[in-house]
């Protein structure tokens, strides 16, 4: 007798390496206990920054972080990666009805229980960020809408929907000591469009803490070191002591949203993103 298929995973996200950065141990956690895991991300990231000039030019930065996406994922055991095909930065200029259609045909054909993407505020006001999420949400209703474009396939029901979720507690900490060693750290840097104080997410709203395992940690760092382009050689994640690293990205949170984005409410806090599925 075929054992069930356990619920999948599928975070949506805007660039290559927003998913290491917001969930990279919470899906090795998921592929390793068998649950199927899809990444769908909407851009290249073809403006983002070169840290080594051997690694990328502005010419085929695009397709190198295509490549670097494809790696991260793989050091997580996820495989099924899709991208949207939109320019970097210019995300809130695309149609929305044609993204969001673009959105439904992954979600329709993957059929994830869970789907994780952007707070509304993109984390630290990323115009990109703050688009998908607007465009993830308007997915996730349309594609459970038997009316809504029939050719993509049956309607599907996304359970539960999470916003990646970084503390803002965190954030100023890290900010702080930033400051102390007389650095300007400001998270997200040229792209943060609201005050460092209203970044992140406070603490009291995080339903789901995921405390990550040494083998889970590890697949963390291969995932994100993958993205090299993006990780220059003064960044806190690369130039962070061992323990400073292992106490900001150990654990990764997130924030349930209550129905009817998700299809009814869950117990909370929780330390399972599939609970009571």
């Amino acid at each position: 007798m075929t054992a069930p298929a356990k619920p999948g995973l599928m975070g949506i996200f805007a660039h290559p390496d927003d998913e290491a950065f917001g969930m990279a141990g919470t899906m090795a956690r998921a592929t390793h206990a068998g649950h199927p895991v899809a990444i769908v991300c909407a851009t290249r990231g073809e403006e983002g920054q070169i840290a080594d000039p051997a690694l990328a030019t502005p010419e085929n930065l695009g397709q190198v972080r295509e490549q670097e996406l494809r790696n991260a994922c793989a050091a997580v055991g996820v495989t099924d990666v899709a991208f949207l095909d939109y320019i970097d930065g210019h995300l809130a200029e695309a149609p929305p009805a044609e993204v969001t259609r673009k959105i439904v045909g992954h979600l329709r054909r993957f059929r994830p229980a869970v789907v994780a993407t952007f707070d509304p505020k993109g984390g630290y006001g990323h115009v990109d960020h703050m688009a998908i999420h607007r465009l993830t949400l308007a997915a996730i209703a349309a594609a459970a809408d038997p009316a809504y474009a029939p050719e993509l396939g049956a309607p599907h029901r996304v359970r539960k929907v999470y916003y990646t979720a970084i503390p803002r507690e965190r954030l100023m900490q890290m900010v702080a000591e930033a400051r102390a060693k007389g650095a300007d750290f400001i998270p997200g840097g040229d792209e943060a469009t609201i005050p460092v104080e209203e970044m992140g997410t406070p603490l009291a709203d995080i339903t789901t803490i995921m405390r990550l395992n040494d083998d889970e940690f590890a697949a963390k760092q291969r995932a994100m070191r993958a993205h090299a382009t993006q990780m220059p050689a003064d960044s806190p994640f690369t130039s962070a002591p061992p323990d400073q690293l292992r106490q900001f990205m150990g654990t990764e949170t997130l924030q349930l949203v209550p129905p009817p984005v998700s299809d009814r409410a869950y117990p909370a806090p929780e330390n399972d993103i599939f609970a009571e599925l």
